[in-house]
């Protein structure tokens, strides 16, 4: 039972995790307006932002600061991929928790093989009973 209770929570754990990078590139599509930023205005718009404080509270020290310098090496490649392909952004979003249901499910399936994977190596550790 402890086992089937392992696999499900370390299934949760990916999920929870999954789900948090969906929601963060989410907000990444979707909190600048993209269309109104350019020519260096995505570096004003990420000097403003901020990490929700519940979020912060959990991330290590110096993972803010990455975070944003890798922002801030993204930011100048989604401002020339827009202004090449200005439609992309209202698919974009859609396609995104397309991606999440898809890994989700996925994750759901590794639970379930995980429980199976339990359930078998259990039956063939267990004694065999004789016949009477």
């Amino acid at each position: 039972m402890i086992w089937h209770a392992i696999v499900w929570t370390l299934t949760g754990i990916g999920a929870a995790c999954w789900s948090l990078l969906c929601w963060a590139a989410h907000q990444l599509i979707t909190g600048p307006d993209w269309q109104a930023l350019g020519d260096g205005a995505w570096s004003d718009w990420l000097t403003q932002w901020r990490i929700p404080a519940w979020l912060a509270d959990w991330l290590p020290l110096g993972a803010i600061g990455e975070l944003q310098g890798w922002l801030a090496t993204l930011g100048p490649w989604v401002e020339s991929l827009l202004a090449h392909a200005p439609g992309v952004l209202g698919w974009l979003t859609p396609v995104l928790w397309l991606g999440w249901a898809l890994g989700l499910g996925v994750l759901v399936l590794l639970g379930v093989a995980g429980s199976v994977l339990v359930v078998a190596i259990r039956s063939a550790a267990a004694p065999a009973r004789p016949a009477t």
